[in-house]
């Protein structure tokens, strides 16, 4: 993000509690990790037959599984609810870096309900805000969480998150002990950045086809009052573009992460070697 001084990070806190999926040495019974994830005995046997999970580790006759064949059962059983076939998710986990499965699992559960529509805002106490990190937070640190335009103040004590998801994205940065006010920053400069791309989206291109459709049905005239076909059409309108705004975003970001990685990489390369 060009231009952003983000604070450096200062000392992670030290978790309440270990991560449990960090901590699974290849110690979960298939019975055991059936039940961690709702995938059925049989079907953890038949993903694992199809090649969709790798094999577990054999101590003498019993079978053992880790954080690996969770973080992947995770992520199969998410696509699978979502009606992928197991030749596409096996396309896909070919493609797909290791060692953070179960982050890739959010994310394709969070693509059903996030992608096609709005989320539906869910309620909270502000006690409990930024509750996954181990030392609780500050009243700074919940005045910027309550006002950052994606929570809604509904009473003295209780909020309304108006895109839950992103607080499932904080608890896994939380428990990757990353400090809350980096994530605070970070979540600024998303929204700040995020808002601009948004303002591009509506005046360039939606209110630009707007516009034409306004004048092609006459009603362009300032200080008209479109008429309700008009405002269904402008709906409509609307809704058809809104998931070519948030694909074009979503195929484009990964792009830029990884060439800014690679700058920083390079760039503190040079300052080592030189």
């Amino acid at each position: 993000m060009p231009g952003s001084k983000l604070p450096k990070p200062t000392a992670p806190p030290r978790r309440k509690a270990p991560r449990k999926d960090a901590a699974l040495a290849e110690s979960m019974t298939v019975d055991a990790l059936s039940r961690r994830t709702g995938v059925s005995v049989r079907n953890i046997r038949a993903y694992q037959t199809a090649g969709l999970v790798p094999p577990p580790r054999l101590q003498g006759r019993v079978a053992l599984y880790g954080a690996e064949h969770l973080g992947k059962l995770e992520l199969v059983r998410d696509l699978r609810q979502q009606g992928f076939k197991l030749t596409a998710i096996r396309s896909m986990l070919v493609d797909t870096p290791g060692g953070a499965w179960s982050e890739y699992a959010l994310v394709s559960g969070m693509f059903s309900t996030t992608f096609f529509a709005t989320e539906k805002p869910r309620r909270k106490d502000i006690s409990e805000m930024a509750s996954h990190w181990a030392t609780p937070a500050t009243e700074a640190q919940k005045t910027r969480l309550t006002h950052n335009g994606l929570y809604r103040r509904i009473g003295p004590d209780e909020v309304e998150m108006l895109s839950p998801s992103l607080e499932r994205i904080g608890v896994q940065l939380a428990e990757l002990n990353v400090p809350l006010d980096t994530v605070l920053d970070l979540q600024d400069e998303l929204i700040r950045h995020g808002r601009e791309i948004a303002k591009v989206y509506v005046e360039q291109l939606f209110f630009a086809l707007l516009r034409d459709l306004a004048s092609a049905q006459g009603q362009q005239a300032a200080g008209q009052v479109p008429d309700a076909r008009l405002l269904e059409t402008v709906k409509s309108l609307f809704e058809r573009l809104r998931p070519l705004a948030v694909g074009s975003v979503s195929a484009a970001f990964p792009v830029i992460l990884q060439q800014e990685f690679d700058r920083a990489v390079q760039e503190a390369l040079r300052k080592t070697t030189g």
